[in-house]
């Protein structure tokens, strides 16, 4: 394969996982703006709200960690296009749920939805196998930022089915946002068919040793070990403060259009400076990213926590989404860093089940304190979560940062 007709793979695969990135979160907003609302009316209990997300966190753990290890050994188009089917399989589920009635069918559709989108969101390992280190953080970052148009498209399709629906019951609403990104997951579907040679094959190969390395000695470097453990307390924050905003904000009296317009906000903070965080990744390095994402999201889970004005909530919310972007951006950089392509996807996997699972825990807690000392809570113990972390980052000594010597594929 010629330099120049590697390049062009590379930017049509790159696309077409775009494209695919579009549709996921497309999909993770409506299930967030529509999901605990719709959870909450159907049991009652704003608790249960947080009982779906710790469902969808459990699956999500499950199903990034049994593709991560599929797809090392398998490739990544296999795992990605069965992740988009059951995005499709989830949507629809979630659909049929509200439109019947169904508290059990909905988190059951939770299930569905978590686990597949663990698994496809594995596909910034996929990009992370065509890219030198050189350039790793700024190409993960522009496909986190096409997932922009969808995250920001969720909250707002909810919205928009809302007023075009006659009916006054909120359900029809949902269950149309859900038939319509049950469609676009379709979509993503046959995009990721399309990527041949599979993403995997084209991964520059580690200088000298080619012995795959298991996890528990990935595990004992200790940049690895900061970037898990980074994207833990990260995505606790951030999965236990958004996954009941929209159930507390509607207790407080705040219109759907509101709410929407808020978790838009969120979703912005999240994807839309993605190539910006990707750029100070590459340039600044990891560890320097990693702290400063991290202390983003601190300010912001505090703010969120005491915001009682709309604005003030939706100025924490979208702190909360950008301290996100950089830790999420930055650990797959680190990651991919010091991991070779038949490692990269069990190393993510591994990640991507420990912070989901640990997240589970934090949106059981979150629902309970929404009950019972309320939202203000939530963003203080959060908080609590993150400061230790920020610390440990920091100290891990910047001369262990150092990337695996590759050669081209």
């Amino acid at each position: 394969m010629t330099d120049s007709s590697r390049a062009q793979i590379v930017r049509h695969h790159t696309a077409l996982l775009a494209i695919a990135q579009a549709s996921i979160w497309l999909t993770a907003g409506v299930f967030v703006a529509a999901g605990p609302i719709a959870a909450a009316r159907l049991t009652g209990h704003a608790s249960l709200s947080g009982l779906m997300f710790a469902l969808w966190a459990l699956a999500f753990a499950t199903g990034a960690q049994v593709t991560g290890l599929a797809m090392d050994r398998f490739g990544r188009r296999p795992g990605l296009a069965a992740a988009h089917g059951l995005l499709c399989l989830g949507s629809l589920a979630a659909a049929f749920s509200v439109l019947s009635g169904s508290a059990a069918g909905l988190l059951g559709a939770s299930v569905i939805g978590g686990f597949g989108m663990g698994s496809a969101l594995l596909s910034r390992g996929a990009v992370a196998d065509m890219y030198p280190p050189q350039r790793r953080g700024v190409a993960v970052g522009y496909l986190l930022a096409a997932g922009t148009v969808g995250a920001i498209g969720g909250p707002q399709l909810v919205n928009l089915a809302r007023a075009l629906t006659t009916s006054s019951a909120l359900q029809d609403a949902f269950a149309r946002s859900w038939f319509v990104v049950a469609a676009t997951s379709l979509v993503a579907f046959a995009c990721v068919l399309l990527l041949r040679p599979d993403p995997r094959d084209m991964a520059p190969r580690p200088i000298g040793s080619a012995v795959r390395r298991p996890l528990a000695s990935l595990l004992k470097l200790a940049p690895i070990r900061a970037a898990v453990l980074a994207m833990a307390a990260g995505q606790t924050a951030m999965y236990s403060i958004m996954g009941i905003s929209a159930v507390a904000y509607t207790r407080r009296g705040v219109e759907v259009a509101a709410i929407a317009v808020v978790l838009s906000s969120h979703f912005a903070g999240m994807f839309a400076f993605s190539p910006v965080w990707g750029a100070f990744l590459d340039r600044r390095g990891r560890k320097r990213g990693l702290v400063t994402a991290g202390t983003l999201l601190f300010v912001g889970a505090g703010i969120t926590g005491i915001a009682s004005h709309p604005i003030l909530s939706g100025l924490g919310l979208f702190l909360v989404g950008l301290g996100w972007s950089g830790l999420y951006l930055g650990v797959t950089a680190v990651i991919s860093d010091f991991t070779s392509a038949s490692e990269r996807g069990a190393a993510l996997g591994f990640t991507d089940f420990a912070s989901a699972s640990i997240s589970s825990i934090g949106a059981l807690i979150a629902g309970i304190l929404l009950d019972g000392p309320g939202f203000g809570a939530v963003g203080i113990v959060m908080m609590a979560v993150l400061l230790p972390t920020i610390a440990a980052v920091g100290l891990v000594g910047g001369s262990r940062w150092r990337p695996v010597a590759l050669k081209p594929a």
